[in-house]
């Protein structure tokens, strides 16, 4: 006969079971399919509000494209969300009757891709949150592809494939989207999901990082001091190595050694294939703080050559280790970069084994630059206990309406954020007036 102890046991034993089960739900399937029961009120269907609305510019391009076969490829009774930009913001964009009537159906379906994303959107989950709702559209961007975490490929060749994404958010009665004020918020339900619809055109982006900065001209002295310095760090190791190889290795032979050097094309554009034929990761999305040269100015390098003397302090210690076969030693202004383009994670804590927490999505778009962000983990999880983990190492706060950053516990004044949400294919570029310098950091 079964004693009351043992009954206690299996009653808990099947309580946490069914606990687990109930909390798992990462792991159950996508609600394609189903009906929509989010938002009982609704009583017309996306395409119905959509042809009623003030966007009928993007409803004739919706109507000449081949969206509808798109979707209903997916399901017949599909969940999606249209953000549609009424006729005042497609005429502002060059997108008229004339120039809809002229465009390719594969232009159009890309258009309509690029405002479409499967599942809901509510106002609801967006005035619940002080983040941005991260929005996957349709349309993919071929040849890129990003770290693997949908299942996509197989073996040493795993990767997603690049979808555009738009990052939305509410501002008090207004829509953001990738930080931009797009206008007054406007959503409607639908059973079938739901329309928002803009007083802007949503900006598509088309440059990398790297692109965006070269067009600029405002970046100079960033850009060059960090190509030099790859070059320098390079040209060092290759002396470093002619004696032990017995011939001088080119700069692509030098590149497999020194993988723990971030040489600046690295994150900021498209990478080269790993060997002849691969497949897989060549883009970085992340966040980029960009210091002009007038920021250069104010920490007293007035040109690119000051910047290269600076770093003379310390070439010394850059050498090929003959025992590890690896480069080691780095520049003084690696550091400071490091905080602008990688959040600092040179500073990242790691185990006797070499292992550091895996990296957090660090794509923070300027309505979300504030002193929430503080205590964010930038790395987490993974081989490494807790206590590896990585929290954020600046500190933001807002004077002035204005957003400021500066490395925790740095002694040097704050930069001040100058222009937020320049939008690339690696995520946003945000403007800064100053260096980022971090504690205990000596200019002199």
């Amino acid at each position: 006969m079964m004693n009351i102890k043992n009954l206690r046991s299996i009653i808990l034993c099947s309580s946490l079971l069914l606990l687990a089960a109930c909390t798992k739900s990462e792991f159950l399937p996508d609600p394609e399919g189903s009906q929509v029961p989010f938002q009982p009120e609704a009583t017309q269907t996306v395409e119905e509000l959509l042809a009623a609305s003030p966007a009928k510019l993007y409803y004739s391009a919706w109507q000449k494209s081949n969206i509808k076969t798109i979707l209903k490829a997916r399901s017949s009774k599909l969940v999606y969300t249209v953000f549609a930009p009424n006729d005042a913001a497609m005429q502002a964009a060059g997108l008229t009757a004339s120039a809809i009537a002229q465009m390719p159906i594969a232009e159009l379906d890309s258009l309509m891709m690029f405002y479409t994303t499967l599942g809901p959107v509510t106002q609801t989950e967006l005035t619940q949150r002080t983040d941005n709702f991260v929005v996957k559209t349709l349309l993919e961007q071929p040849g890129l592809y990003l770290p693997y975490y949908e299942n996509t490929g197989t073996g040493a060749n795993q990767y997603d494939l690049y979808f555009y994404k738009n990052y939305v958010g509410i501002k008090g009665e207004s829509l953001l989207i990738n930080g931009k004020n797009l206008g007054k918020l406007n959503y409607l339900p639908a059973t079938d999901g739901g329309l928002y619809v803009l007083e802007k055109t949503i900006e598509k982006p088309t440059k990398t990082i790297l692109e965006a900065l070269r067009a600029d001209g405002r970046f100079t002295i960033f850009l060059e001091s960090q190509r030099l310095a790859d070059e320098n760090f390079i040209e060092t190791m290759i002396n470093d190595m002619e004696p032990l190889f017995g011939y001088r290795p080119s700069p692509e032979e030098v590149r497999p050694y020194i993988s723990s050097r971030k040489l600046y094309q690295v994150g900021w554009g498209i990478n080269e294939p790993i060997y002849p034929g691969y497949i897989g990761p060549n883009i970085t999305i992340s966040t980029l703080f960009a210091p002009t040269d007038e920021a250069f100015h104010k920490a007293g390098f007035q040109t690119l050559a000051d910047v290269m003397k600076f770093n003379e302090r310390s070439a010394g210690s850059i050498r090929f280790d003959e025992n590890t076969f690896n480069a080691v030693g780095g520049y003084p202004m690696d550091t400071i970069y490091n905080f602008h383009r990688d959040w600092g994670r040179m500073f990242q804590p790691v185990t006797s084994g070499g292992d550091k927490a895996y990296a957090n999505s660090t794509v923070f778009y300027g309505n979300v630059l504030n002193a929430t962000l503080n205590n964010y983990m930038v790395n987490l999880g993974g081989n490494p206990t807790s206590d590896f983990a990585y929290k954020m190492p600046i500190e933001f706060s807002s004077v002035n309406n204005s957003i400021q950053m500066k490395a925790k516990g740095s002694e040097y004044p704050a930069a001040t954020v100058t222009e937020t949400d320049v939008n690339t294919l690696n995520g946003p570029i945000h403007v800064v007036d100053r260096l980022i310098f971090p504690k205990g950091f000596k200019l002199n």
